[in-house]
């Protein structure tokens, strides 16, 4: 029964990342991408983009800031192309995660399913009301939070805080507050904080195996990212061929990042996590001293 019910889930985001991707070839066969491609050494260099953003990706970082580094860097992407350039690279590499690590990373099915619904309703309630809050506060509360979580990993790596664990499955009150977590884990990722940090930010908070945070997040990330992707499509606000590049070469970063987080122990798992949240906290920084300028 349960092994039906992982087949669901692995079912419905390949069928809506088939679907997307469907989408975005028929557009593409149609001449409707307004942001071509301009030179050879243009693809190239978003080839690279697409294996360094998805071992990234893959190992818990996230491919946002990194696609967005890279691109405005080398100036591969104009700023209006972003949003859409970012969600349409994520779609195969995205859901190759999310059945690779459904595959080999077990974690229980109703603790998945809820985590996963708990994101999806904030992701999508926070599209919703993202423009009546103040990006700015919020990203500073993150900070402080990010800080506290940082310093309860080290307390558990140095043994001097007895936080963490190796739990598999969430149950009764713990299940209802990974739920609200989760919630507030997709809501904001409106402001720019990155998913992938806060969810295991989350299920560290409450014992949960470090290995689970990749199931969960990957899933996720696979469910929301075709959907979101769509709107981009029906406006016309994506470079598809740009995407497309990006997306197909990061299929190479995702299997040398599967093979990192396989290898990894769960204290090695735990140090990873210390990177990822301090890298995804001095990205808040930076966006939060960025913001007091632009108002100044």
């Amino acid at each position: 029964m349960v092994v039906n019910m992982y087949f669901i889930v692995i079912f419905l985001v390949i069928a809506l990342s088939a679907l997307c991707m469907v989408y975005m070839l028929y557009k593409l066969l149609k001449g409707h991408d307004q942001y071509p491609v301009q030179s050879l050494s243009q693809k190239i260099a978003l080839a690279c983009t697409g294996i360094i953003s998805f071992v990234a990706d893959t190992i818990g970082v996230g491919s946002f800031a990194v696609n967005i580094a890279i691109a405005k860097t080398f100036k591969l992407v104009k700023d209006v192309e972003l949003p859409g350039f970012v969600n349409g690279a994520q779609i195969i590499p995205g859901a190759i995660e999310a059945v690779f690590f459904l595959g080999v990373l077990h974690v229980d099915f109703v603790t998945l399913v809820v985590l996963v619904l708990g994101a999806t309703l904030g992701g999508f309630i926070g599209g919703i009301f993202a423009s009546k809050i103040n990006a700015t506060a919020v990203r500073l509360i993150m900070i402080f939070a990010f800080v506290g979580v940082i310093l309860l990993l080290l307390g558990n790596l140095f043994n001097i805080l007895p936080v963490g664990g190796d739990l598999l499955k969430l149950s009764g009150i713990k299940l209802i507050v990974g739920f609200i977590g989760m919630f507030f884990a997709g809501f904001l990722v409106c402001f720019g904080v990155g998913l992938f940090a806060l969810v295991e930010a989350i299920l560290f908070l409450l014992g949960m195996s470090p290995k689970v945070a990749f199931p969960i997040m990957t899933t996720a990330g696979a469910i929301q990212q075709p959907v979101t992707t769509f709107a981009f499509l029906i406006n016309n606000t994506i470079p598809l061929k740009k995407a497309l590049i990006v997306g197909c070469f990061g299929i190479i970063g995702v299997f040398i990042g599967v093979n990192i987080v396989t290898m990894l122990s769960t204290d090695g798992l735990h140090w990873l996590l210390v990177v990822v949240i301090g890298y995804n906290t001095i990205s808040l920084i930076r966006s939060f001293i960025k913001s007091k300028d632009n108002q100044a």
